[in-house]
């Protein structure tokens, strides 16, 4: 396949356009809650760390798989088992990743006398909940996104890394809400 800067930026620039829609709404989301986020800095902290590791969990699997559709050694099938050991790969890290995380994040926050006004427990849950539905989300979007550009002819490596990034820092936020409230943090 002979790459052509053309055809990048054509074939990626509506896609990249619509990321920058997304992710201008997802700003809007913290905006109206920053009341909310000024009570509890520790949330605050969470919400980089919670979007970049969902955000690179998907980007790496959809580079995996972009080579393995490019190769061969991966099929255009949900039943293939280089696929499927990806997918729980991709799963297992963001659960090992999370739970490390929030606990960090937490020590961190608790070293630095920053206000946290929720417990251990509650705020681990959370980041542990919120990072375990995203990857999931982002690993279904990813294998989705991959197989989708592959076959309309498309690289998926153009394609899988904004779709990921965009929904990853779109549904972090809200997730990273919906939980806090599901656990009665606020």
């Amino acid at each position: 396949m002979i790459y052509s800067w053309k055809k990048i930026v054509r074939t990626s620039l509506p896609l990249l356009t619509i990321a920058v829609l997304i992710e201008i709404s997802a700003g809007q989301i913290l905006q109206g809650n920053q009341q909310s986020l000024v009570v509890f800095p520790i949330v605050l902290i969470s919400i980089p760390v919670v979007n970049s590791v969902s955000g690179n969990i998907g980007s790496i699997l959809g580079a995996r798989l972009a080579s393995g559709l490019h190769i061969g050694s991966i099929d255009y099938t949900m039943k293939d088992k280089n696929m499927q050991q990806n997918f729980l790969t991709a799963l297992l890290l963001g659960l090992i990743s999370y739970s490390i995380l929030a606990i960090l994040i937490y020590l961190i926050a608790l070293l630095g006398n920053v206000p946290m006004n929720v417990g251990p427990l509650e705020f681990v849950s959370v980041v542990i909940g919120t990072g375990i539905l995203l990857v999931f989300m982002i690993s279904v979007i990813s294998v989705f996104t991959a197989f989708w550009s592959f076959k309309k002819g498309l690289d998926p490596d153009d394609m899988v890394a904004p779709v990921v990034t965009t929904v990853g820092d779109t549904l972090g936020i809200i997730l990273l809400f919906v939980l806090i409230g599901a656990v009665g943090i606020w």
